[in-house]
């Protein structure tokens, strides 16, 4: 049976089209492609995403056109090679194809951003398997036993699986887009700069793409995933709580609480983004509200607050990095209940008034990452 199921995928005609479309994925990967299409990556484009379309609205256009394309369409060509936006299937469907990150081949470090180097093959994709590490590149084989009666496959009859990347397994294929990005002034405008040590626990991969339940192809049952709506802003945002922890001790005035980031990058630093920690004390029966912490960043320009582009300091910088210590005058008394909760902002509200973007609050809205109870 598995067989005849591999023979009608091997045989099915539009699996060997000359451009391979991300929905081709989905006839073997369901549940990667239904993560995938929620995705940030699906909806890099300035025609999926109002966040981005904004910024490129009021950003100075040059003579190349449309700039973005190498990290928010590189699937499109018109758009990659030639700065042409248009309103296409590519800019819709998969501006950040399937195909396009797994052949990524490497990074290259450059002073104002780095670049994606990819194979331009369309039937070997690179992916990370630490059981098959090192053996080479994998072809589709069918096996046969007890005299032809048994018939079994390995591998895809669609193209070769190559484990042999080191960036798949280390998280570094992230870092051509999600490293650093220099405006002319050369602030860097998106600081991430996450680039994986050896020493470090946690990747890219291992943080925003978690093992979750669900076969990763359906020619082969496996109990779980890499999940491919990368966990973050936009998706599973709790879960990336557990790379986060709150110490909290007592002061002769009050207290203090740390945040401990255990992510290989500042937490919030892109433009207008804002973290935020709720700190509350229920006492006797009664909610006391502290004022809450807010962790962001403020671009300026000549001592007054710029957009990115044209900014050539940094005025504020709250963000959180290793750890954050904050002070809080108010003593806690026995029978109290102080609740935590770190959550993020995608867009503040002064953002949302900076891009216009009073029709999308939504992007406004609280989004939990950490929640904590001491009780005293």
């Amino acid at each position: 049976m598995k067989f005849s199921l591999f023979l009608s995928v091997l045989l099915t005609p539009f699996l060997f089209a000359a451009s391979v479309k991300s929905t081709v994925c989905k006839q073997c990967h369901p549940a990667i492609y239904s993560e995938y299409y929620e995705s940030s990556h699906r909806k890099a484009s300035v025609y999926n995403d109002p966040v981005h379309s904004a910024w490129w609205k009021m950003m100075p256009k040059k003579r190349q056109g449309y700039t973005c394309a190498k990290c928010h369409s590189p699937s499109d060509p018109q758009a990659l090679e030639h700065g042409i936006l248009t309103d296409n299937r590519i800019q819709r469907e998969e501006p950040i194809s399937c195909v396009y990150c797994h052949t990524i081949d490497h990074i290259q470090q450059n002073d104002d951003s780095n670049t994606n180097i990819t194979t331009g093959k369309t039937r070997e994709f690179f992916t990370a398997d630490a059981s098959k590490k090192g053996s080479g590149v994998a072809h589709f084989q069918t096996h046969t036993s007890w005299f032809g009666l048994n018939r079994s496959v390995e591998n895809s009859p669609f193209h070769k699986i190559n484990y042999n990347n080191e960036n798949f397994y280390n998280g570094n294929v992230c870092m051509g887009c999600h490293g650093h990005t220099d405006n002319k002034h050369g602030v860097d405008i998106l600081m991430l700069d996450a680039f994986i040590d050896k020493k470090d626990k946690e990747t890219c991969i291992s943080c925003h793409m978690p093992q979750v339940p669900g076969t990763k192809v359906t020619l082969k049952h496996t109990p779980t995933h890499a999940y491919h709506g990368f966990a973050g802003i936009h998706n599973l945002t709790e879960a990336l709580g557990k790379y986060i922890d709150f110490n909290v001790s007592r002061t002769a005035d009050g207290f203090d609480i740390t945040i401990v980031n255990h992510a290989n990058h500042a937490l919030f630093g892109q433009a207008y983004r804002e973290g935020v920690l709720k700190v509350s004390i229920n006492r006797n029966g009664k909610e006391i509200t502290l004022q809450p912490a807010v962790f962001t960043r403020i671009f300026g320009k000549e001592g007054k607050e710029s957009f990115p582009w044209e900014a050539t300091e940094t005025l504020k910088d709250s963000l959180i990095y290793g750890k954050k210590k904050l002070h809080y005058p108010v003593k806690l008394q026995k029978g109290d209940t102080l609740t935590l909760v770190l959550g993020v902002k995608r867009v503040s509200e002064t953002g949302i008034k900076a891009l216009h973007l009073q029709k999308h609050s939504e992007l406004s809205r609280f989004k939990p990452l950490k929640y904590e109870i001491y009780r005293f």
